[in-house]
């Protein structure tokens, strides 16, 4: 079995509540398992040696009336490394993200560019300013 199913099977076994027995979902290459707000992915390769990443996905807005995910923030990781796209400017009135983080993976450094907003102005709900930061050996 590969290191990335494993992994994945992994984060998907902690995930799951305590109370509830151990459940096994195995994927094949593309598949995508979904549940509640968790959302695992099997991708091709061996995590960190191939280039690839990993995606988990979890809902970062809650519908609680509806029961359904307002916005999902994805959770990109290789080897010891995490980078998050989640909502950082949320209208609430409206239920929509107004900014988003942004990962861009570089697999020959084996480093993410993570992209904020450093300044956002509320009135006109637009990022004036980006931020890039290195996630990755000698950040």
């Amino acid at each position: 079995m590969n290191l990335r199913l494993l992994l994945i099977l992994a984060v998907f076994l902690v995930s799951l509540p305590g109370s509830i027995g151990a459940k096994e979902i195995w994927l094949k290459k593309g598949e995508v398992y979904r549940d509640r707000d968790l959302a695992v992915i099997c991708e091709e390769g061996q995590a960190g040696t191939s280039g690839q990443t990993m995606a988990v996905r979890e809902c970062q807005y809650w519908d609680d009336f509806n029961k359904k995910c307002l916005f999902e923030k994805t959770i990109h990781s290789y080897g010891n490394l995490e980078c998050i796209e989640e909502c950082l400017h949320w209208d609430s009135f409206n239920s929509t993200c107004d900014f988003q983080s942004k990962c861009t993976f570089y697999p020959r450094q084996k480093a993410f560019v993570l992209k904020t907003c450093a300044e956002f102005d509320d009135y006109s709900r637009k990022c004036l300013k980006v931020r890039e930061e290195k996630i990755g050996a000698g950040r």
